[in-house]
């Protein structure tokens, strides 16, 4: 939470989107935890480039891993801070679920863009992603509610996890 209120002190405005990465069916067996921290770490590196045109203009993100036994195995979760300049928020969440399969993964990857199905998140928190500002309180309480509910979430934890995993974290790109 106090990640999410230091991003909207830095700006008054967010496009914030919220996207499932995951691996297709055909690789899920080969998936371990080791392979979905390498590819969440460079992804993550990748986003550091302030020079490429999608990645760039990420100002910050939550991340939170999990493993779902009927959700499809490893995954990760992201709600990405994204230029409120820009728009189109589901051309850009599939822009970087289409980036997460088709470079970091090398064609493993699949993802699952939920800012191209926002009703489904309305009945429990809320639609708290696309576009986002300081002031508009009731998206702004459904982003909250959505990340101190979802993304904490203490359930589908990786069955392979040691106690040096980190599973759940924030990163700034301080633009």
């Amino acid at each position: 939470m106090e990640f999410e209120a230091r991003m909207f002190d830095r700006r008054s405005r967010y496009l914030v989107l919220f996207l499932t990465l995951n691996y297709k069916q055909e690789y899920r067996d080969d998936v371990t935890l080791g392979t979905v921290q390498r590819h969440r770490d460079r992804f993550f590196d990748y986003m550091e480039s302030d020079d490429h045109p999608l990645l760039g203009e990420i100002c910050g993100l939550i991340w939170k891993l999990e493993e779902g036994q009927w959700s499809g195995g490893l995954h990760l979760h992201l709600v990405v801070f994204y230029s409120g300049k820009r728009r189109a928020d589901v051309m850009i969440a599939r822009q970087l679920g289409e980036y997460w399969s088709e470079i970091i993964t090398k064609g493993w990857g699949a993802y699952r863009n939920s800012n191209a199905d926002k009703e489904r998140l309305e009945y429990r928190w809320g639609v708290g992603i696309g576009q986002v500002n300081r002031h508009r309180d009731s998206k702004r309480d459904s982003l909250q509610l959505f990340i101190e509910n979802y993304m904490t979430k203490a359930n589908q934890v990786p069955r392979t996890r040691t106690k040096d995993d980190k599973l759940f974290g924030t990163r700034d790109f301080d633009r």
